[in-house]
């Protein structure tokens, strides 16, 4: 499954890749990819962190539709472990897994191809019953209900056999190789707790509360409209929590979202990948400003009038000027991307888009040769309409915001006349792309430390099914896709991911515009913080973070030092 950005699954190196730090600096530390964050001396356990951020969950199952926000992830993250986990370096950890299955350990065969995993014998849930191989057995299970409106079962349904073996272990059997069965029960779908969902509807139970953890957290509150609350669970078998509590506060403009940052209002932010917020954070405290695997993207509706051509896709791509708008909304601090996989995936990395340079001449004859006509308003309508395409994205987005308005001045200048439409989060990722009610639109995806695309562009993915959300079908696409899930072979896989971008390109269901910055700024009081611009996103660690004594939000402390 794949998280969209809202801050969005599921793209990265196979190897470990340490990525430098682009920019940030603080008055107490730096933050790199490679997690050095911020670090105090001796840890002091108390206080309540709050978290200033920009985008409310629509629901907290990540599981169902309305659940692959970036804010159900950092929700939850910390109250709900998978088997394992992605460390900032691209390296998995484990978790409740024991180790990572591998050939080389015994636990994955090749033929017939099994996985097998070995949970910790100590991980208990927080009412402080044990996590077990029957709660991942029922976790499959549920991602497999026909009924359940499921994100996505790519993967999953691979499975011919789930065997619980005894309490800590769970082999899996799959119909054929199945490289990126690391994925499974892990960053975006966790180990789910039998013994507290058995028997209720799935669909509704976790939506607005997480019944028990297995992580440093547990679930207090969800104040609608102001803030989720969670509490330290002392029954945690890793590391105990320093922190009392963690407080999510929403705060959906980021001009908002600096200010309290500065004032002490927030702790801690993880901002819009805006370069020229972080000269601003910087007088709050420390910033940690990482090159991320979140590539934002323009994506099409091919069901939707006009934008269904491919001509007036391929317009829109030789219209825009990519690199200007990086220019001029990350500050040139990134490149264009000119893929669906990041420069940091090596082995799958091909630049296909770069085929489109701006070409405004080229781009007004694709729209002659698909019948508009030139209208002396300057714009071009067809058989009467005019050519008007309606840009949505999430509202209170500076660099979005921007992005937009740059995108409509330049295709004004070919004569695409645009519209654009700003949603709340909530409303953009929870009903318009999972229900197709989009023309032109703009999120990000995020990147794992596996390749496979499936969820996103297989024609088998179109929602309800998957989050193929452009309904974008190509039969050799689809194959091509299923072929490179079912290698191990790193060199065939490689080379099939290459075939499949490289069709993407010439089909458009989507333009690749950059990758952007993973921002994470705290006060100088917080510390242990460790930025991972991975699908793990910037809270992953909250269970190591630490105050100083008498510090947080809103306290005299807080308010006087940054």
């Amino acid at each position: 499954m794949a998280l969209s950005f809202r801050k969005t699954v599921a793209i990265v190196a196979i190897c470990a890749l340490a990525l430098g730090m682009l920019a940030g600096c603080g008055t107490t530390g730096t933050g790199t990819g490679t997690g050095t964050g911020t670090t105090g001396t001796t840890p002091v356990k108390g206080g309540t962190l709050t978290v200033g951020y920009e985008q409310e969950p629509s629901i907290l199952n990540s599981f169902i539709t309305g659940g692959d926000m970036m804010a159900t992830k950092d929700v939850q993250s910390n109250v709900l472990l998978g088997l394992i986990r992605i460390k900032p370096d691209f390296t998995y950890e484990p978790m409740i897994a024991e180790s990572i299955p591998e050939i080389s350990n015994g636990l994955v065969t090749e033929n017939p191809f099994t996985v097998t995993w070995k949970l910790k014998k100590n991980a208990v849930w927080s009412d402080g019953v044990a996590i077990t191989a029957d709660d991942v057995k029922f976790t499959f299970d549920t991602i497999m209900d026909p009924k359940l409106p499921i994100l996505s079962k790519s993967g999953y349904e691979e499975v011919t056999k789930a065997e619980v073996i005894d309490p800590q272990t769970i082999k899996f059997t799959f119909k054929a190789p199945y490289a990126p069965y690391r994925e499974m029960f892990s960053s975006s779908y966790m180990v789910l707790p039998k013994h507290a969902l058995e028997g209720k509807d799935f669909a509704t139970v976790m939506n607005e509360s997480i019944p028990v953890a297995s992580g440093p957290f547990m679930f207090k509150e969800w104040a609608k409209g102001d803030h989720i609350s969670l509490v330290r669970n002392d029954k945690y078998f890793g590391t105990p929590a320093w922190l009392d509590g963690v407080v999510f506060k929403w705060v959906p403009d980021t001009n908002t979202e600096i200010a309290q940052m500065k004032t002490g209002e927030v702790d801690a932010v993880n901002p819009s990948p805006d370069p020229a917020l972080i000269d601003q954070l910087k007088t709050a405290g420390t910033v940690m400003a990482d090159p991320g695997t979140v590539w934002e993207h323009l994506a099409f509706n091919l069901t939707k009038p006009d934008v269904s051509d491919l001509r007036v896709r391929q317009a829109i791509a030789y219209a825009i000027d990519r690199t200007k708008i990086v220019e001029q909304v990350m500050l040139g601090q990134v490149k264009p991307l000119d893929d669906i996989f990041v420069p940091e995936q090596a082995a799958y990395f091909s630049s296909p888009w770069a085929v489109y340079k701006t070409d405004p001449a080229k781009a007004e004859t694709l729209l002659k040769d698909a019948g508009y006509v030139k209208g002396a308003n300057g714009f071009y309508a067809k058989g009467g309409k005019a050519l008007t395409l309606e840009f949505k994205t999430t509202a209170g987005n500076t660099g979005r915001e921007k992005m937009f308005q740059i995108l409509q001045a330049q295709l004004k200048v070919v004569g695409i006349d645009v519209k654009l439409a700003f949603e709340d989060a909530a409303v953009f990722f929870g009903t318009s792309t999972p229900n197709g009610k989009f023309q032109v639109a703009e999120w990000a995806w995020v990147a794992s430390p596996d390749p496979s695309v499936k969820t996103l562009f297989s024609s088998e993915q179109i929602p309800p099914t998957g989050q193929n959300y452009y309904r974008y079908k190509n039969a050799d696409v689809t194959a091509w896709i299923n072929q490179a899930d079912a290698s191990v072979d790193p060199v065939k896989r490689a080379a099939l991911s290459k075939q499949i971008s490289a069709q993407m390109a010439k089909d458009l269901p989507l333009i690749p515009l950059y990758q952007r910055l993973s921002i994470l700024a705290v006060k100088n009081y917080v510390h242990d913080a460790k930025n991972n611009a991975t699908l793990e996103g910037a809270f992953w660690n909250l269970g190591e973070w630490w105050m100083d004594a008498g510090s947080g939000a809103g306290s005299a402390a807080a308010t006087t030092t940054p």
